[in-house]
């Protein structure tokens, strides 16, 4: 009989935020649906059309958000199971060299915008490298991670990648 897997941790993503989300999407699809319906313009009219539509599935998607269990990362003694959008993924411990943080700034006009999130650097010949190795080689080149977490879950960048080094160096204490 198989070893039953229990979680060390589970990392949820924060309600508050998706619920901010999926208010923005409303409020903006209400406007191109507004602007749709009133508009004499051709142009302003395609413009709403197109603002009801995108903000419509950006509205989509934070439901799914908000459902319990479509989206969090599971910690376990044999890695991290990471579900987002309905996609699993799981990466074990020996595939894992270290978490660390990304950051780099973007300029919108007068105003700096810094990106952040918990990336993943994977041990050479592991096989999620192997699998797209196009894509890897360009994050690495971009991010210095080859992965990265799809949200900070509450934490700090720097204290959630710590917390995963934790687990990830108590595995390797274990083996």
């Amino acid at each position: 009989m198989g070893e039953v897997i229990r979680p060390l941790l589970i990392l949820r993503p924060r309600r508050w935020k998706w619920l901010g989300v999926l208010a923005i999407g409303v409020l903006f699809m209400v406007g191109g649906w507004w602007m749709a319906q009133h508009a004499h313009e051709p142009f302003k009219r395609g413009v709403g059309w197109f603002s009801l539509i995108f903000f419509g599935l950006v509205a989509v998607v934070s439901v799914i958000q908000l459902i319990p269990g479509t989206s969090r990362v599971v910690v376990t003694t044999h890695g991290l199971y990471v579900k987002s959008l309905l996609r699993n993924v799981h990466y074990n411990w020996n595939d894992i060299e270290r978490f660390g943080v990304a950051e780099w700034t973007q300029w919108h006009g007068p105003f700096r915008l810094r990106h952040r999130y918990v990336g993943i650097l994977f041990i050479e010949g592991s096989k999620h490298l192997l699998r797209h190795q196009h894509m890897q080689a360009w994050a690495t080149a971009f991010w210095g991670y080859h992965a990265s977490l799809p949200d900070n879950y509450g934490y700090q960048h720097q204290e959630l990648a710590d917390t995963l080094n934790g687990y990830l160096e108590a595995s390797r204490n274990r083996a």
